[in-house]
C-alpha cells in the first residue's frame, strides 16, 4: 500500500472518529453496527458471482457515501452514525487486508 493510500485511509479514519464523537453517538451502537458491512458476504449463499459483486459493493465507499447523502436529505442522525461506522470498518478492513497481502509477498520472497 503506497504512502498516499495510507494517508488517505488515516484521514478517513480520523475524520470519521472525530465526527462520530462530535455528534455524541453511542459506543454501543458503534459496536453493534461494526459488522454490518460483513453482511454483504451473504451474497455468496446465492453463488460466487453474485457474492463477489455484493461483497465488493458492501466493501466500497459507495454505500456509506449514499447513506451520508440520504442523511443530509432527511436529517436522521442514525443514518450518519451508520455511515461513519461503515467508513471506519472499511478503513480497518483495508488496513488489515494490506497486512495479509504484504506478509504473503514477504513470505513468498523468502521461500524463493
Amino acid at each position: 500500500m503506497g504512502n498516499l493510500i495510507r494517508l488517505e485511509n488515516a484521514f478517513v479514519f480520523i475524520t470519521a472518529v472525530i465526527i462520530y464523537f462530535m455528534f455524541g453517538f453511542s459506543l454501543w451502537i458503534f459496536l453493534l453496527f461494526l459488522l454490518v458491512p460483513d453482511i454483504s458476504m451473504l451474497g455468496y449463499l446465492i453463488d460466487k458471482k453474485i457474492g463477489s459483486y455484493v461483497y465488493n459493493i458492501g466493501h466500497s465507499y459507495i454505500v456509506p457515501i449514499l447513506i451520508t447523502l440520504f442523511y443530509l436529505v432527511i436529517g436522521e442522525n442514525l443514518l450518519l452514525e451508520i455511515a461513519l461506522i461503515w467508513f471506519l470498518k472499511l478503513v480497518y478492513t483495508r488496513f488489515k487486508n494490506h497486512k495479509k497481502v504484504r506478509s504473503f509477498h514477504v513470505s513468498r520472497k523468502t521461500k524463493m
